[in-house]
C-alpha cells in the first residue's frame, strides 16, 4: 500500500494542479446528498394539520375569529409552529389574549389533530399570532 506522500507525488505528476476533487470517484460527486432532499412527508403532515386546525378553530367559540395561515415544522415534524391571524380586517384582537386562548385550547386542538393524522405520536403545537392577514 502506498503512503499518502507517494500518492500525492504521483497525482502531481499526472496533473497540472491538484484540486479538492482529485482522487474521488466522479460518480460520487454527482450524487445528490440526502440532507438536501425535501421532506415530503413532513410537509404533508403540515398541510393536513393546517386543514384540521382551521376546521377546529371554526368550531371553538373563543377562537372563531382566527384562521390558520400556515403550519411549519419547528425544527422537525415532532413539533409544529402554527401561524394564525384574524379572519377579517374589521376584527381587532389583542395578541396576548389570542395566544392565551390558543394555549388553553391547545389540548383540544392536539386531540383533534391526533384523530386526523395517522401517526404514532401527535406533534406538539406552538402558536404565533400574525397581526396582518395571511
Amino acid at each position: 500500500m502506498k503512503s499518502k506522500k507517494q500518492w500525492l507525488e504521483e497525482v502531481e505528476s499526472l496533473c497540472a494542479e491538484v484540486e479538492p476533487e482529485d482522487g474521488i470517484n466522479p460518480r460520487l460527486l454527482l450524487r445528490k446528498s440526502t440532507k438536501t432532499s425535501s421532506h415530503r412527508k413532513t410537509y404533508q403532515v403540515c398541510k393536513q394539520a393546517e386543514k384540521t386546525l382551521n376546521l377546529v378553530l371554526a368550531g371553538e367559540p373563543a377562537l372563531r375569529e382566527l384562521m390558520v395561515c400556515a403550519v411549519k415544522p419547528n425544527p422537525d415534524s415532532t413539533h409544529l409552529l402554527v401561524i394564525v391571524a384574524a379572519n377579517s380586517n374589521f376584527v381587532h384582537l389583542d395578541e396576548n389574549d389570542v395566544l392565551k386562548a390558543l394555549k388553553q385550547a391547545g389540548g383540544r386542538l392536539r386531540s383533534a389533530l391526533a384523530t386526523a393524522l395517522n401517526r404514532k405520536r401527535t406533534p406538539l403545537l406552538s402558536f404565533h399570532f400574525r397581526v396582518l392577514n395571511c
